[in-house]
């Protein structure tokens, strides 16, 4: 026993009664948990370390890039590559898609969704290029990440009865210059679209879930 204020206090009760309050939920059922967009800064400053430091390194690169020929034996080229940039235009433009949609949907998600949602988006555009691009080409950068962001932001926008237009003008520019210009991984790209509506569509579901009312 402790002394408090009036009285004793047990400090396993205390601890008890502490966990036992409801957690905070984020709009989509996620723990909501202090600053809503820790997770996508972490991300982004991530992102720029690691192109800063390839670009001085070009066995590190190596190492660092989706090759699928080499997956079997490498496989954590799945993940690194999605984090890897070579090119300024192409670590600017990922960036700043992910600091406009990283922050609004970490705050609706939570930080582990967000996490879930960013990481898997990554590993769904990798594993499309795996198994669907040329086994020989390197493949790196962020867009199958962010595309993920997109894919999630367009299925709970539209649930949420919101104007998707601008999403989708943006899926269909994007979709253009994917199979039109060469050296862009459409294969990545639609693997991370695909993935972050899958998990879209499971974050509203559950979120539908939790606000049914129990009896």
């Amino acid at each position: 026993m402790n002394s408090a204020a009036v009285g004793f206090q047990c400090p396993e009760c205390f601890n008890a009664g502490v966990k036992s309050i409801p957690k905070t939920r984020t709009s989509l059922g996620g723990v909501a948990r202090g600053n809503g967009q820790v997770i996508s800064i972490t991300i982004l400053v991530l992102n720029l370390v690691v192109f800063f430091l390839v670009r001085s390194d070009q066995e590190l690169l190596n190492r660092m890039v989706l090759v699928p020929f080499f997956v079997d034996i490498e496989p954590w080229r799945l993940l690194t590559s999605t984090f890897t940039h070579v090119a300024f235009f192409h670590i600017f433009s990922n960036l700043f898609m992910l600091y406009q949609l990283g922050p609004p949907l970490e705050a609706m998600l939570g930080r582990l969704r967000f996490i879930a949602l960013y990481l898997l988006s990554a590993l769904g555009g990798s594993v499309a290029v795996w198994i669907l691009g040329n086994p020989l080409q390197g493949t790196l950068g962020a867009s199958g990440a962010v595309l993920g962001l997109v894919g999630a932001l367009l299925v709970i926008s539209k649930a949420r009865g919101m104007d998707v237009t601008w999403i989708l003008v943006y899926v269909a520019i994007t979709a253009v210059i994917s199979v039109t210009i060469p050296n862009i991984s459409w294969e990545g790209h639609l693997g991370g679209f695909v993935t972050g509506l899958a998990l879209g569509g499971l974050f509203v579901l559950d979120a539908r879930r939790r606000q049914k009312p129990r009896f």
